[in-house]
């Protein structure tokens, strides 16, 4: 496996008497960064590494703010796994909150320093348990416990072999509630609650149909992960965490 972690920069033309997002720093920093002018070709490229490489890659998105949404939402319908970092240029914090809602893990200002978009993209590969990422000397990925846990203030879900699975908002919340009820399991009601609560008032709320796209991501992202789906739905009345919590 490449211990160099891919970089899909998707970072459209310019225009006049501006310049190109600088890859030379993150080539610099052993990161395999392939640009990406349009969607159709990051979406290609994004499948032919997915067909070639053991890990999932990184996404960088520095195009509009609709572009980057829709490009987040699709990446991550896809690729569960993958770690999607959003570079924008401004924005109220209504604009930002739905671009880490389409689905981005994180997002940077456009001009942030190298510093700050290597960190970014670092902690994402560690969350991955990237072995490009061990081999920095970042913490590799939990020891086999046997167990489900949550990590990182709920933020990673380490799993019973070991693996380590990146959570959203709301993934956070919904585990995070179904952990802490009674024989791991609550209510659509009590659920829904837990997600709405957790994003800020501009967010639209969530809702049951709402509730069963997030359990559905979340269950794809089990697989991409090489674990079983820990996820069971109560009929007509909530969800339960059926595997052994530590």
């Amino acid at each position: 496996m490449n211990l160099h972690p891919v970089v899909l920069l998707f970072d459209p033309p310019p225009a006049q008497g501006e310049s190109g997002y600088p890859i030379a720093p993150l080539q610099a920093q052993g990161f395999d960064v392939l640009p990406c002018a349009c969607l159709p070709e990051l979406y290609g490229r994004a499948q032919e590494n997915a067909a070639q490489a053991g890990a999932p890659p990184l996404f960088v998105l520095a195009g509009t703010q609709a572009d980057n949404c829709a490009a987040a939402s699709y990446l991550r319908t896809l690729y569960p796994a993958a770690g999607i970092l959003a570079l924008v240029a401004s924005g109220s914090d209504a604009r930002l909150a739905q671009t880490l809602q389409s689905g981005a893990d994180n997002y940077c200002r456009r001009n942030a320093s190298t510093a700050l978009v290597l960190a970014s993209l670092l902690r994402l590969l560690w969350r991955a348990g990237h072995p490009g990422a061990i081999a920095e000397g970042l913490q590799p990925p939990s020891p086999e416990t046997g167990c489900w846990s949550l990590l990182e203030r709920g933020w990673v879900l380490g799993g019973p072999r070991g693996q380590r699975i990146p959570l959203t908002t709301g993934e956070r919340a919904f585990l995070t509630t179904l952990f802490a009820a009674p024989d791991l399991r609550a209510d659509h009601r009590q659920l829904i609650d837990a997600v709405n609560s957790s994003y800020s008032l501009i967010s639209p709320p969530t809702h049951q149909a709402r509730l069963g796209l997030l359990v559905s991501r979340l269950r794809r992202k089990f697989r991409a992960h090489g674990a079983e789906v820990p996820l069971k739905s109560v009929h007509s009345w909530g969800y339960m965490f059926t595997g052994t919590v530590a």
